[in-house]
């Protein structure tokens, strides 16, 4: 993310609805050009996008959904937190966006987001132009042993105890903003300051007089329990018939993810970038950001 993110002016939040739950989204208006989405990743929100979308903004009509859990949408009542409900949610903003066969869009992905948008293009081929994923890795890889490494029975278990826990855990709480983003910057070490500042500052509520917590929800800690087979998901990605472009930090964490989607996808490329970790879009976002503009003017 560039040093100039304090000079953003032209986001505007809208609410959509799914079902009973009210969720929003940030829109970066050039009606009439094409259409992209940004979607975020885990714990993080939609305005995390905003120097890639002032970016693009000149010749697309960007929207950066916040994802169920974070940032201004809402928080679901029984903590559900699955591909299958953010599925449900990005679905049911395509409607609010009229996407189909005559206005498609391209999807932007980071992360738990790449991983949203390359399943929502298989499922909804006839809305996508192109595709995306930043960072498509799997959980890290001490998560990924602990998780595969017991028996199903114990899995589930474990998975249910983690939840129940995080329903009697209250929200962590700062006494300032200079506390939360000395947080950010500790967990985001690629991060610059003004960047880490803008992250958080927009990753904050106000609670009571004095003190500050993240907006999104504390059940996210939580991993989900997994909800369809690694090979189930290989064949749901041969389903992806728009072109994919696949980005990753070269100092992110080691993953299998990559070569499976390298493998899987029918139109896919690959793109390295240096001194990048888990966050391309803001680790090295000139890089990045001449890679998406490539991709989309193709």
């Amino acid at each position: 993310m560039p040093e100039n993110t304090s000079r953003v002016t032209a986001a505007v939040k809208r609410p959509f609805l799914n079902s009973r739950m009210t969720l929003s989204y940030t829109e970066w208006p050039n009606h009439g050009a094409p259409l992209v989405i940004l979607i975020h990743g885990s714990r993080d929100h939609s305005r995390s996008w905003d120097a890639m979308a002032e970016a693009l903004r000149p010749k697309y009509h960007v929207i950066a959904p916040d994802l169920r859990g974070h940032g201004d949408s809402g928080w679901s009542q029984d903590g559900r937190y699955d591909f299958a409900a953010y599925l449900s949610d990005l679905a049911a903003l395509a409607q609010e966006l009229g996407l189909g066969a005559e206005r498609r869009a391209a999807l932007i992905g980071h992360s738990l987001g790449a991983h949203i948008a390359l399943r929502f293009s298989a499922v909804y081929p006839d809305k996508v132009r192109q595709v995306v994923a930043v960072e498509a890795v799997g959980a890290l890889p001490a998560i990924e042993e602990r998780r595969l490494g017991r028996m199903i029975e114990k899995r589930i278990g474990d998975w249910l105890e983690e939840r129940h826990a995080a329903s009697l855990t209250p929200p962590r709480q700062f006494a300032s903003i200079d506390e939360a983003e000395d947080r950010m910057r500790a967990r985001h070490r690629f991060l610059s300051a003004t960047q880490a500042h803008h992250l958080t500052r927009h990753g904050l509520k106000r609670v009571g007089e004095a003190n500050w917590q993240w907006k999104h929800d504390p059940y996210l800690a939580v991993w989900p329990f997994p909800d369809i087979t690694p090979d189930e998901a290989r064949t749901l990605w041969r389903h992806i018939s728009c072109p994919a472009l696949l980005l990753y930090g070269e100092r992110s964490w080691p993953s299998g993810v990559p070569a499976d989607l390298l493998r899987a996808i029918p139109h896919v490329r690959e793109v390295r970038l240096a001194d990048s970790g888990h966050w391309p879009q803001h680790d090295a976002f000139d890089a990045c950001r001449a890679a998406i503009e490539e991709f989309l003017a193709e």
